[in-house]
């Protein structure tokens, strides 16, 4: 009988250390097939935010610090996300641009993401608090395939600190590499980087007709 027991209470304990493992791999696995995507793409809204657990940090400086440098910080939660962009020493700017937005429509397979958001919260910059609407959609590239691996474009309008239309993209390369581009309603802005970690891009940034070299850490939950 004790025999019999025993058997029964190891059969027990296997079945729950499976069950454990099981579920540790399974959420593994969901994690890191998530996608993360932050706002801004350089200094141009986009319609996706971070989500609950989600961070991005992001740095750009110009060489020999000459014209300053941008940091950019975002947290998610649940569909919201706050972020914050400091410029120092840029055109005689010193400012911490704090910024809001709710995703109120996820993207689907049909549909875009769509987010309402408010940029310069605190009015730091000259131009002042901005309230927008984005939309951001992933576009298939099996027909360009292996040449373009992936490419999502935004699009937006705004009123006060954003002042009219905006719009960026992002196209994903082989080996790592990618381009963006923005018009953030005044500037056109670009990058081109590689990633040569899944949690790190680096990369050559256009902003304001400036030359900045950076790394941006990859969105990534804690």
């Amino acid at each position: 009988m004790n025999s019999c027991n025993r058997r029964k209470e190891l059969a027990t304990v296997n079945k729950s250390m499976i069950s454990r493992k099981s579920l540790a791999l399974f959420l593994l696995a969901m994690f890191a097939s998530i996608r993360c995507e932050a706002n801004p793409l350089i200094l141009s809204p986009t319609g996706t935010t971070l989500t609950t657990g989600q961070f991005r940090a992001e740095a750009a400086i110009s060489p020999g610090n000459e014209r300053g440098n941008y940091t950019w910080l975002a947290a998610g939660l649940s569909q919201f996300e706050a972020s914050v962009i400091r410029i120092r020493g840029v055109a005689g700017e010193d400012a911490n641009v704090v910024g809001a937005q709710w995703c109120f429509l996820p993207e689907t397979f049909v549909t875009p993401a769509v987010s309402l958001g408010v940029s310069d919260i605190g009015s730091q910059t000259e131009h002042g608090p901005g309230l927008y609407f984005a939309a951001s959609k992933r576009i298939s590239t099996a027909m360009l395939a292996p040449l373009l691996q992936g490419f999502s474009a935004t699009l937006g309008i705004g009123v006060g600190g954003i002042r009219g239309l905006f719009a960026s993209f992002e196209a994903n390369l082989p080996a790592g590499l990618f381009i963006q581009g923005e018009y953030d309603s005044r500037d056109l802005n670009g990058a081109i980087g590689w990633q040569p970690l899944p949690a790190l891009r680096l990369k050559v940034y256009s902003i304001r007709k400036d030359t900045y070299y950076g790394a941006e850490l990859v969105p990534v939950l804690f």
